[in-house]
């Protein structure tokens, strides 16, 4: 492994204990057990949801999709594929905006298992696997986040130290991959 990569690895699990918002909403979540009550369920949207955006996802019926789903073995077993369906909220498409939520909102139940989509981490999948993600790729853009947590042994970081150690170290990562 290159050493400037194996540098930045180290220092975010140095520091991955400041991360103290990721760790807050885990540990909210983790404490609200299940998605089968719709009034705990929209208290996770309201928490997993960026601020400026909360209302929408409640307004949208995101969390009767989420109810509706039951969504708690998949979460278990990490099944990627429940991400798109919260993302897809009983439609056929999926925007931006929707599977980052949904892959939050995964994540924050299972952190080892659910990559985060977001601006920052698309940039990195995309460098190391030299191609293009759209929001109906998400369970490709999980297979080479997941590449990349197995080949620079990132093992012991959860997705949400991950998705830090993409946004800041996004410049040395980027043009790491694609020159290499």
């Amino acid at each position: 492994m290159d050493k400037m990569i194996e540098k930045h690895i180290n220092h975010i699990k140095d520091i991955r204990g400041y991360f103290l918002t990721d760790k807050k909403l885990i540990n909210f979540i983790r404490f609200r057990p299940g998605n089968q009550d719709i009034d705990v369920i929209k208290e996770k949207v309201m928490a997993v949801a960026n601020h400026d955006r909360a209302d929408y996802f409640i307004r949208c019926g995101f969390q009767n999709n989420i109810k509706k789903l039951q969504i708690d073995s998949s979460l278990g077993q990490g099944e990627l594929l429940i991400a798109v369906s919260v993302a897809q909220n009983g439609n056929n498409s999926i925007d931006y905006e929707n599977i980052e939520f949904a892959s939050r909102y995964c994540a924050v139940h299972c952190p080892a298992y659910f990559p985060l989509w977001n601006s920052h981490s698309l940039k990195i999948a995309e460098a190391f696997s030299q191609s293009c993600f759209s929001p109906d790729d998400y369970l490709e853009y999980g297979a080479v986040v997941k590449e990349m947590k197995s080949k620079h042994n990132l093992a012991p970081l959860n997705y949400f130290d991950i998705s830090k150690f993409f946004w800041i170290y996004q410049e040395d990562l980027i043009r790491y991959y694609t020159w290499n």
